[in-house]
């Protein structure tokens, strides 16, 4: 309603003055383009001040109109009758320069709002990679956790023959006598060879010293791969035991863990001889 108010104020003023401008004598098409641009600028002032909230910019373009206007009555009143008139170019010089001042400013924080925004972006892309990779992954080893294993089981039989699944041997043993913090320099050992032997996005950690991984058996033997593996723990007195079973699809992931649990456990039983620490 008040702006609807100042528009008709406007367009009065606009149309009484073109009214009497027409009544004077002499040529009036300069005075008649500066009224146009009074008239749009003076409207555009209405329309977009509730839009703006930058009250430099609603000042300067309000300076500006008022030069336009005492720039028109200067066609009709002389300097002496009202001298304020004289400040007719100057009031629009100033009015523009804070115009562009204005706008600059608003660029400029804009920018840093954008800035911002990207910068806010990227923190929470990267917190939702982290979140994400930390629901699958093992907090200690940095490979899969349970979790992952079993929402990319089906995946990985379709991409491998064989599941592997592996224990290690006197695993507490070797906790209790060189320290929690030793333990767990061991698994992250393991499973770093781990990585190396089968792949990144191939191995998991599915509890306290047990791993599976998806592979060829082909490619692995047993007492190579239980050498490669265990490289780097065995002064700590540390073996392992591997149980392996072909990969199917069609039986649920559950079973075939079992059944790569079930093998390993047999040849946890059947070794009499159990890794020994490497003679130096």
């Amino acid at each position: 309603m008040y702006q609807k108010l100042l528009y008709g104020a406007i367009w009065i003023f606009v149309l009484g003055f073109y009214l009497w401008m027409r009544e004077q004598p002499g040529d009036l098409l300069d005075s008649l383009e500066e009224l146009f641009w009074f008239s749009i600028a003076s409207t555009m002032i209405v329309y977009s001040a509730p839009h703006l909230k930058n009250t430099v910019l609603i000042c300067a373009w309000v300076i500006y109109c008022v030069g336009l206007l005492l720039d028109l009555l200067d066609d009709f009143i002389a300097v002496d009758i009202f001298p304020v008139i004289a400040l007719d170019t100057s009031l629009k010089q100033i009015g523009f320069l804070l115009i562009c001042y204005a706008l600059y400013t608003m660029i400029v924080r804009k920018r840093e709002t954008i800035a911002q925004l990207n910068n806010e972006i990227q923190q929470r892309k990267k917190l939702e990679e982290k979140l994400k990779f930390d629901a699958t992954h093992d907090e200690l080893t940095q490979i899969g956790n349970r979790r992952a294993c079993f929402t990319q089981f089906t995946k990985l039989c379709e991409q491998h023959p064989t599941l592997f699944y592996f224990d290690l041997d006197d695993f507490k043993c070797a906790n209790d006598k060189y320290g929690h913090n030793c333990g767990d320099a061991i698994l992250k050992k393991i499973a770093t060879a781990l990585r190396q032997v089968f792949g990144e996005d191939n191995c998991f950690r599915i509890g306290g010293d047990e791993f599976v991984a998806f592979g060829s058996k082909a490619q692995n033997d047993d007492d190579k791969l239980r050498q490669k593996l265990l490289e780097e723990v065995f002064e700590y007195g540390v073996g392992m035991s591997i149980g392996y079973t072909a990969t199917d699809t069609q039986t649920a992931p559950d079973k075939l863990l079992h059944l790569a649990d079930a093998a390993m456990y047999s040849n946890k039983s059947l070794k009499s001889v159990r890794s020994k620490p490497r003679q130096r």
